[in-house]
């Protein structure tokens, strides 16, 4: 058994590319973090001198207030990223977004044009096929995302699993009756794979649209928004935390434990699961094998300590 997705979000997501769970944060913790963005956006805006009508937007943004980064491993989040993409994972990066309200705009313009991500750094990987998913996306929608033209994302269900050649035609390839309008209360989260063709539109109501985007790889991906995080941060951080902000989860070497005579890197092989605490949460949080996560064909295992190869007759010699 899962350790909370259903078999139908399952489905979901691997067919359409998405599922949206409604109202997972309370009322009370999208006021926080609501207040909190307002934080941020006005110190940045400050220091940067970011002119009041340019819509603000800041990457690696989880690490500037602690109650954005409280979003990074909740239980609930955390429990549905592990059955959907596995536990050997970290934060690629990290979007906070605030839209400007601006009620008299073009309603056809959209405000971020259609695009795929990551289609030249994963495309080369694809093979003319798919392109492949080594990033996952949970979207936290703060505002009143319920009406239309409030900068709600747009959506074509299904268009992750296109080929090269439909990719480079998308436009021929887009069926308008199937365009997909997220609607969702505030504190409302979508689970996606950001290599769908997606787009925003204006934002024409009179109230500012806030959404923070996270986005979930393995731990042998590099970061975007960042290289290495502070090291007083690592330090007060809980070892699951730290393995999410991509170092080991125990402060080990990443290295392994003789760098400079056998250097391997642990986010690839590990010597030592608590350098991983995630494997071990989530087999606590399962009750026992056989597990099931990862199934959402996401990263799942890695090869570690107890890791022996188990072949090893050369046919040949048979």
């Amino acid at each position: 058994m899962a350790l909370i997705a259903t078999p139908e979000q399952k489905e979901r997501l691997n067919e359409q590319g998405f599922f949206v769970i409604e109202s997972l944060l309370s009322p009370e913790e999208v006021a926080v973090v609501s207040s909190a963005m307002d934080e941020v956006e006005e110190r940045v805006r400050r220091e940067r001198n970011i002119p009041p009508e340019q819509n603000f937007g800041m990457r690696n943004g989880l690490v500037e207030h602690p109650a954005i980064l409280d979003l990074l491993d909740r239980p609930d989040i955390l429990s549905y990223i592990v059955d959907v993409f596995g536990w050997n994972i970290q934060n690629r990066d990290s979007v906070l977004l605030a839209t400007d309200a601006n009620p008299g705009g073009d309603p056809a313009k959209l405000s971020l044009g259609w695009h795929f991500d990551y289609e030249e750094e994963f495309a080369g990987a694809a093979g003319g096929g798919p392109m492949p998913w080594i990033d996952f996306k949970v979207g936290w929608y703060l505002s009143d995302l319920t009406e239309p033209g409030h900068a709600t994302i747009l959506l074509v269900p299904g268009s992750h699993r296109w080929d090269d050649a439909r990719r480079a035609n998308w436009q021929n390839e887009i069926d308008l009756d199937q365009i997909f309008e997220l609607r969702v209360p505030p504190g409302s989260a979508m689970l996606w794979r950001p290599t769908l063709l997606h787009a925003v539109t204006p934002n024409l109501s009179s109230t500012k649209r806030k959404a923070i985007y996270v986005s979930y790889t393995p731990r042998w991906v590099r970061p975007t928004g960042h290289i290495d995080h502070d090291p007083d941060l690592l330090a007060e951080s809980s070892p699951i935390r730290r393995q999410l902000l991509g170092a080991m989860g125990d402060l080990s070497n990443p290295m392994g434990s003789d760098p400079r005579n056998n250097p391997e890197c642990q986010y690839w092989f590990t010597q030592n699961w608590d350098s991983v605490p995630l494997r071990r949460w989530a087999e606590e949080q399962h009750g026992g094998p056989p597990f099931d996560w990862g199934t959402g064909y996401g990263a799942s295992t890695s090869k570690g300590p107890d890791f022996v190869f188990t072949q090893v007759t050369d046919p040949r010699m048979n």
